[in-house]
């Protein structure tokens, strides 16, 4: 497998599945386009459609892999078993940031991983409204690709005081215990953001433009791609909890993503405190 190549065809893909599916419906979305999944979860035409052209050409391009697609886990939960099999797997999010797509606002993105025996060895992010591409292969760096030409991506380091600090702190599916303890510590941060869009969060993480964030619910098709992005330009995602890395198979938090191994450590023991009062 030509791995340059491989990068480049995803890309591609991303490209024109935004181009032909998701743009031309961005503020022009018709009120039968949108759906409720469930209780706040939308999904729309877009997302469906470009879900469906992707999946198939993704297959091609490896030999016996397969897709995880999130409409179509939403259709069929059991489609998640296909995490614990050994076969490739493309993970793909066609819509990240739905929400915001359907409402109008810039902020989502087009995301796809490949997971090979439950560790993600390439990752893909594309946001179209910029036209901007973050893409990393495991071992060999992340990089992100705009009209300026292409750079690595380095996360760098993240302030130390909370006061200088930017994040984002999702608590929706959190235990009440660890709510609090994220509470606590956000209400020192200088300036907390929720951008309701993992393609977003990750990447700003990933370029130094943003230092951590929170999550709880780790479906892959939302932290599979960012989180090699973010591994690869020298940022940690792990559970606060156990100290445990995330990988693919692990479906719930609570998570911290950081810039930095230091800075991880540091905000993670702090939550951990004012959790435990």
């Amino acid at each position: 497998m030509n791995m340059d190549k491989l990068a480049d065809d995803v890309a591609s893909l991303l490209k024109q599945a935004a181009a032909e599916i998701v743009m031309p419906r961005f503020r022009a979305l018709a009120v039968h386009e949108i759906e409720e999944k469930s209780k706040g979860d939308l999904v729309t035409i877009a997302d469906r459609e470009a879900e469906l052209w992707l999946s198939p050409r993704l297959e091609e391009l490896v030999a016996g892999s397969r897709v995880l697609g999130e409409e179509a886990a939403a259709a069929d939960p059991a489609l998640l078993d296909h995490l614990e099999d050994d076969l490739p797997l493309w993970t793909v999010d066609p819509v990240d940031g739905t929400s915001n797509f359907a409402a109008g606002r810039e902020t989502f993105g087009l995301m796809v991983s490949l997971v090979v025996r439950g560790e993600t060895t390439h990752a893909w992010i594309y946001l179209p409204v910029v036209d901007a591409l973050a893409v990393a292969e495991r071992g060999a760096g992340a990089f992100w690709r705009d009209a300026s030409g292409i750079q690595r991506l380095d996360a760098g380091r993240a302030p130390i005081s909370p006061g200088e600090q930017r994040a984002s702190f999702y608590v929706r599916f959190m235990p009440d215990d660890w709510k609090a303890g994220i509470g606590a510590y956000a209400a020192g941060v200088g300036s907390a953001t929720s951008f309701l869009c993992s393609a977003v969060d990750y990447t700003n993480v990933a370029r130094g433009l943003h230092d951590f964030v929170t999550y709880h619910r780790m479906l892959p098709w939302d932290h599979a791609p960012g989180t090699l992005i973010l591994r690869e330009a020298g940022g940690v995602v792990r559970n606060i909890e156990t100290s445990e890395d995330y990988a693919p198979r692990t479906l719930k938090g609570p998570h911290l993503i950081a810039r930095d191994e230091e800075s991880w450590q540091k905000v993670a023991e702090e939550i951990r405190r004012n959790r435990r009062g």
